[in-house]
């Protein structure tokens, strides 16, 4: 703030030529000799004299306006040590011009403080064939604070992405300003749209798989059951009993492959559901033989209830595979009022605690019959929802897998 400044805010007081001579003394008492060198600790430094000089409404002023002082050095100090392009503008007709700006504005844009200052915002940044109307709608797209994307001009030429986060406040009763930062997400963008590629690609390759490898899976299958139908010799029947039942493995594994395939680690629309109607649903699509289902929470969860259904089908095909046939598998909440989830557990052997670990690995399996993916997909089914799957052991010394959030 220069002297004309310092002499405006004192003359809404007592009038312009009262308001000059008592900065005057102070600047005098300084022996400040430049007098459009005044930094914001020499005004703060006039702000004391004025106010140890005088008394009343000038003391007053001159109070206020030293506490805003040193907080604008303050901001101005923060301002210079974001590492991100920031900038502060004000509004002539919902125009933003610039007012101040960071090093890291002028480091990525190409334009320092003296260059941009006072400036349309929008006649530094549009890039090439954009509207620059653009630049004054960012910061009227919401009242109060905004965040979005925006593509503007650097200082080497290149148009990046940036993510750009502004707010509007009234200073000095009456005047908005506008405090805007801007984080280049260019990277980040172009990640995404490859993973995106990617991600099509991989979804063009599975519908293939899927289509090459189940239409033959299917006809030997049918072929083998026909020929159940009419072999009566023993020793053939049980060759081709074993034929169906690889068949139905190949047939397991194709479709949790091409679970975690398309869905991994990606959830649809959540909702409040119940885990005790979820749990059952689940066990009903579960071939359980004699197995017991006992459920002991009437608790709700967020969560894709689709996606839920299908960790809770894994979990206990996983129970039944380990435990036999006619394990109990029990659904419950945990006592502590401190954790939030839900846990299945079995009565069976267990999982050593060396083997905790490993059993979320792709393809892992202890059983010859097992695909090695159930437990994989119930890992990112748990992911996609931002919980954490673990092991522990059971009351019953069996298995317990613990879901928390």
């Amino acid at each position: 703030m220069n002297r004309t400044g310092l002499v405006s805010k004192f003359a809404e007081t007592v009038g312009i030529e009262k308001a000059s001579a008592i900065v005057d003394d102070a600047i005098a008492d300084l022996d400040i000799s430049d007098e459009t060198e005044i930094d914001n600790t020499d005004a703060q430094d006039i702000c004391d004299i004025i106010q140890h000089n005088n008394e009343g409404y000038i003391a007053l002023v001159a109070s206020e306006l030293r506490v805003q002082l040193a907080a604008q050095e303050r901001f101005d100090a923060l301002l210079g040590n974001i590492p991100n392009p920031a900038v502060v503008v004000g509004f002539e007709q919902r125009e933003p011009y610039v007012k101040s700006t960071n090093e890291a504005f002028a480091d990525s844009f190409g334009y320092d403080q003296t260059d941009a200052v006072g400036t349309e915002l929008r006649t530094l940044l549009a890039p090439p064939g954009a509207d620059a109307e653009d630049i004054r709608t960012d910061w009227w797209e919401q009242t109060g604070q905004s965040e979005q994307e925006v593509r503007r001009m650097t200082a080497s030429g290149e148009v990046r992405t940036y993510l750009f986060r502004s707010t509007i406040v009234t200073r000095d009763s009456s005047q908005l300003e506008g405090f805007g930062i801007y984080t280049d997400i260019t990277d980040r963008k172009r990640r995404e749209q490859q993973l995106k590629h990617q991600n099509e690609r991989l979804d063009e390759f599975v519908s293939i798989v899927s289509h090459d490898l189940r239409n033959p899976l299917n006809v030997a299958s049918g072929r083998t059951h026909l020929l159940l139908d009419e072999i009566e010799d023993g020793a053939v029947r049980e060759g081709l009993r074993e034929v169906a039942a690889a068949h139905d493995r190949m047939a397991q594994i194709l479709d949790d492959t091409l679970t975690l395939a398309r869905q991994g680690r990606v959830v649809g629309e959540t909702a409040s559901v119940s885990i005790e109607s979820v749990a059952a649903d689940a066990w009903q699509q579960v071939e359980t033989e004699d197995a017991t289902l006992t459920v002991e929470t009437e608790a709700t969860v967020e969560a894709d209830s689709e996606r839920l259904q299908q960790l809770f089908e894994n979990l206990y095909r996983n129970a039944i595979e380990h435990a036999g046939a006619e394990c109990t598998v029990t659904v419950s909440t945990p006592t502590s009022h401190e954790q939030n989830g839900f846990s299945v557990a079995d009565d069976g052997p267990g999982i050593p605690p060396a083997d905790r670990e490993l059993v979320f690995e792709h393809g892992y399996s202890t059983n010859s019959d097992g695909t090695g993916f159930g437990l994989s997909i119930v890992q990112s089914i748990a992911e996609a929802h931002g919980w954490s799957v673990t092991v522990a052991e059971s009351e019953t010394g069996g298995a317990r897998f613990d879901i928390r959030w």
